[in-house]
């Protein structure tokens, strides 16, 4: 093992039961992290986290490309497998498989040797039936065959796992239209039936427009209970191929580069209950929308997001947890902790570090990345108003003011702006630049027991804009030291004291007040991902 990865390994699972923002009483596995020494986080690299030297090593050069015979043989295979089988591929690359569906039951598709069967070229995996397992298969030097990802997890209970994909943007059209020079947006992978598992893979290299996962909700409300777990996500980058050069397209082709995007907003008022926790992510600038939650009930957990210029996003529905999670952005520039809009969530015990939202180009609050950022609304939440998709102007792609939000025992700490009460500009929609008139401000959000501690005077603690103050909020025992900009005042519940602290295996340990960092853990590929690494590792 790397020597960060005995610094930092050493947890305990504990099966437990929480009780989530609706009162619904649910199972889960929650990670106690307890690192072994202390550790610097700011002289982390995203090398050290993502390189997984403990890991073996897999050369792709030195694997064979399979024949064309033997290729047509294993989509044959696949195509006609039976309830029950197990398919165990060898080694080689095979290349051009195409849409390949999978109508069978409780079948298993696995490499022989991990790392080493390479699906390469145009190709999709479609799991039609139930119970079915992809197992250590590598997607590269190729692409999905059909925009909703090299694999399609339909049908009940199916798990991809051990698996990787790397630089898997090749050999597919990518061009702008000609309707409004959109480029288009190709997943990796694809969720539509219900409790699917994502578990231990590697996905590396994301340069083209789509969403890396994406769930696709249906509009009712059978939750989805998907499991997103111990996987890696690495360098997803935006512009690579030039798509934010079109100007009056910069907007939309901007859009659609999130690492998972949860429901959307057709379905954003209904529960998916999916998990999303101990992912790694790192490097990974796609757009301003990392973890995109659009659906209900969902619980973001004990992942480590590593220098990715983009935030956690509660974009639309409702009741959703954040809690247990590491912001490192390592001073760079437009990183963010977590942006929220519509009701009833919360976020509490997550940690961010370092972060520079404001990238010294955008004036006022609009669209800051902050810590914790309240952002304004379209409605009138405090009245009871409502997106609604018969409302002209008001559907539920829009912005749902927040609403009955807790925000407790979160740290901050370096961060350039920490507590934002936002007042974003909102337009009429991704292709209309119109500005909508009338904005609302967030009601009722309770402020417990957090802190933000800036050293530097030239960070802020708390950032707000006095012509759009939050209504009816509360402060309990909140610790902002640094500067405050914003507020003549400040409400009672507010400390600017300098707070005593104490460093708990690299964390700030805050009295009183601020996360519990014995539940937090930076991950590393020694924790998550695949079982093996691939080299050459880097592509881009």
């Amino acid at each position: 093992m790397t020597p960060i990865a005995f610094a930092l390994t050493a947890a305990l699972s504990l099966s437990t039961f929480y009780v989530n923002a609706n009162n619904t009483k649910q199972q889960q596995v929650i990670e106690v992290s307890q690192p072994a020494s202390s550790i610097d986080l700011s002289a982390l690299s995203s090398e050290q986290l993502v390189a997984g030297l403990s890991r073996p090593a897999i050369d792709l050069d030195s694997v064979q490309l399979a024949t064309p015979e033997a290729t047509e043989a294993l989509k044959q295979q696949i195509s006609n497998a039976q309830d029950g089988e197990t398919i165990s591929i060898p080694s080689g690359r095979f290349a051009n498989l195409g849409v390949v569906n999978i109508t069978a039951d409780n079948v298993t598709i696995k490499a022989e040797q991990p790392g080493k069967t390479l699906l390469t070229g145009l190709v999709q995996l479609v799991t039609k039936g139930d119970d079915i397992t992809l197992d250590s298969l590598v997607f590269t030097d190729g692409g999905p065959a059909e925009r909703m990802g090299g694999i399609k997890l339909e049908g009940n209970r199916n798990t991809l796992k051990n698996s990787t994909f790397h630089y898997f943007i090749e050999d597919y059209a990518y061009e702008p239209d000609e309707r409004r020079s959109e480029y288009p947006k190709y997943l990796w992978v694809s969720l539509w039936g219900k409790e699917a598992k994502v578990i231990n893979n590697r996905f590396e290299g994301k340069h083209k427009r789509g969403t890396l996962i994406g769930v696709q909700k249906n509009i009712d409300d059978k939750a989805d209970n998907h499991v997103i777990k111990d996987n890696i996500f690495y360098s997803q980058k935006k512009n690579r191929y030039n798509e934010l050069d079109i100007k009056k397209a910069i907007r939309y082709n901007g859009n659609s580069w999130e690492a998972i995007r949860i429901g959307d907003s057709k379905s954003s008022q209904w529960p998916s209950r999916t998990q999303f926790v101990n992912n790694l992510l790192v490097d990974s600038d796609g757009e301003r929308e990392l973890i995109s939650v659009k659906s209900g009930e969902n619980r973001i957990a004990g992942n480590t997001i590593f220098e990715s210029a983009s935030m956690i996003s509660l974009r639309h529905g409702k009741a959703n947890i954040v809690e247990n999670n590491v912001v490192i952005g390592n001073l760079k520039e437009d990183t963010g902790g977590i942006r929220i809009y519509d009701e009833n969530h919360i976020v509490r015990n997550n940690y961010f570090t370092g972060l520079r939202g404001g990238g010294g180009k955008i004036a006022g609050n609009a669209d800051v990345r902050g810590g914790v950022v309240i952002n304004t609304g379209i409605i009138d939440v405090e009245n009871g108003e409502k997106l609604d998709q018969a409302v002209k102007g008001k559907e539920l792609n829009k912005q749902w003011t927040p609403k009955n939000i807790t925000i407790e025992n979160n740290t901050l700490v370096d961060v350039e702006f920490g507590m934002v009460h936002g007042n974003q500009t909102h337009r009429a929609s991704l292709f209309d630049n119109s500005e909508v008139e009338t904005t609302h401000t967030g009601d009722k959000i309770t402020f417990g027991h957090n802190v933000v501690f800036n050293d530097e005077e030239s960070l802020q603690s708390l950032r707000a804009d006095p012509t759009a103050e939050l209504t009816s909020p509360t402060y309990n025992n909140e610790v902002y030291f640094g500067a405050i900009h914003g507020f003549d005042s400040l409400p009672n519940g507010i400390s600017t004291e300098k707070p005593n602290y104490k460093k708990v295996n690299g964390f700030y340990q805050f009295e009183g007040a601020g996360a519990d960092v014995t539940k937090l853990k930076v991950l590393t590929a020694d924790d998550v991902g695949p079982n093996y690494r691939l080299t050459p590792s880097d592509k881009s």
